[in-house]
């Protein structure tokens, strides 16, 4: 079962799209308009890897791939997103839980 946030991340790029909630997920139109490729990933805040190349009528289903990303892998996508939007300081990135790494990239995205 998918647990929100979640973030979208795209093959062979380092921006990330964050995704807080279903409702979200649900309404945004542009997120199922994309055309995934199998590279493409959903990561919910528990490191769940999710494929996004399921699509029934107009919306992505993310799939469940049965892996999951560590705290560190993750930080490095988010390290990498930071760096790609000219965040200052990007190698002192840290957070100690994956929910606080989610909560560091959705203010990342607010500046």
């Amino acid at each position: 079962m998918l647990n929100w946030p979640a973030i979208v991340k795209h093959s062979g790029d380092s921006e990330l799209v964050y995704i807080r909630d279903q409702s979200q997920w649900d309404n945004d139109e542009d997120i199922h308009r994309f055309v995934y490729d199998e590279s493409d990933v959903l990561i919910d805040v528990s490191g769940e890897v999710y494929g996004l190349t399921s699509r029934q009528g107009k919306q992505i289903h993310p799939e469940s791939r049965g892996e999951s990303m560590s705290l560190q892998a993750i930080l490095g996508l988010i390290k990498a997103h930071a760096a790609d939007t000219g965040a200052c300081c990007v190698a002192k990135l840290y957070a100690p839980t994956l929910r606080d790494a989610f909560n560091m990239l959705d203010s990342l995205n607010k500046i």
